[in-house]
């Protein structure tokens, strides 16, 4: 070869190679990261946000969005302009632990946690997530009663969503992280809902009930128990004063009676002058001349006795 085509082939060459060289020039975007795919196999470290340089032919980069977060509808769809969809009869429904039925509709969010796996494993993501959220739900709604589910309970639902979802998504090694996960609504099936409300009013119903009767129990219980307490002590009180006035009683015929063994004439006569001197007082006397002829009258016919006539 002649020194100018050997000039020629090696400038040839160098192009090649630059061009080459060049063509290995990768950029990540900070919202991104690289997985290489050295001859098919992928790399454990993915590439980070940055100017990186692989060698054409041999590594090939994957960039995959890792702050990017989607959104799957759970137990609804959603049409053109994000309006929910209608479902099938049975989709969306789930059975309580206490064999009711609840539509649930919930919004989980994800996105890629590890790009690595995500390349090697991943199908259709959203549908992975979808499956598994459902999966999940399942079981959880089985495990609770309706009333829980329609109260108090949510909170643990969305916990174990959260968590069971990222469970199976972390055992399918599909890369995805679960961001949060949030409940639209749930409600009983439009078919039973009228039913259902019925017997929430009577529910609430009973417990007004309840509540009524044991305010009334409340205000009426501790009024008795003050009754019957002032009626115990008043009867106790009533008790102890005629027990101490028959004692009294006891003591002073006890006491006569020892003066009437003592000397029982002067008891006689005192006993007889304290009579009189507690009858007399109330009895009114008359004095009339011998052969005078006395006619009485009642007090409220004549005001007093009539004068006496012969």
């Amino acid at each position: 070869m002649s020194p100018a085509g050997r000039k020629q082939a090696l400038a040839v060459s160098g192009l090649l190679a630059a061009g080459w060289f060049l063509s290995g020039i990768v950029a990540v975007r900070t919202s991104q990261q690289g997985v290489v795919l050295r001859l098919g196999v992928p790399r454990p470290i993915p590439l980070t946000p940055g100017i990186h340089w692989v060698p054409r032919g041999i590594d090939r980069v994957v960039k995959v969005e890792v702050t990017k977060t989607e959104t799957v509808p759970i137990g609804f769809r959603t049409a053109e302009g994000g309006v929910a969809a209608p479902l099938s009869a049975d989709e969306g429904q789930w059975l309580t632990g206490d064999t009711n039925i609840l539509a649930v509709q919930l919004a989980v969010q994800y996105r890629v946690a590890n790009p690595v796996e995500w390349v090697v494993n991943a199908r259709d993501t959203r549908e992975q997530v979808r499956r598994a959220a459902e999966s999940v739900v399942t079981d959880a709604m089985g495990k609770l009663p309706v009333d829980e589910a329609l109260t108090a309970g949510r909170l643990t639902l969305l916990e174990e969503v959260r968590r069971g979802t990222q469970e199976l998504l972390d055992d399918w090694q599909s890369g995805v992280g679960i961001v949060s996960v949030a409940i639209r609504s749930v409600d009983p099936p439009p078919a039973v809902l009228a039913a259902f409300q019925d017997v929430q009013n009577a529910k609430s119903d009973r417990e007004r009930f309840v509540n009524e009767a044991e305010s009334y129990a409340n205000d009426t219980l501790p009024r008795a128990r003050g009754e019957a307490g002032a009626l115990v002590s008043s009867a106790v009180s009533q008790r102890q004063r005629r027990v101490q006035e028959a004692l009294g009683d006891a003591a002073r015929f006890e006491a006569l009676r020892r003066e009437a063994n003592l000397a029982p004439g002067p008891l006689r006569a005192r006993l007889y002058l304290e009579t009189l001197e507690e009858v007399l007082p109330r009895m009114k006397v008359y004095v009339v001349d011998e052969g005078t002829r006395l006619r009485l009258v009642r007090p409220e016919e004549a005001g007093g006795v009539s004068s006496p006539s012969n």
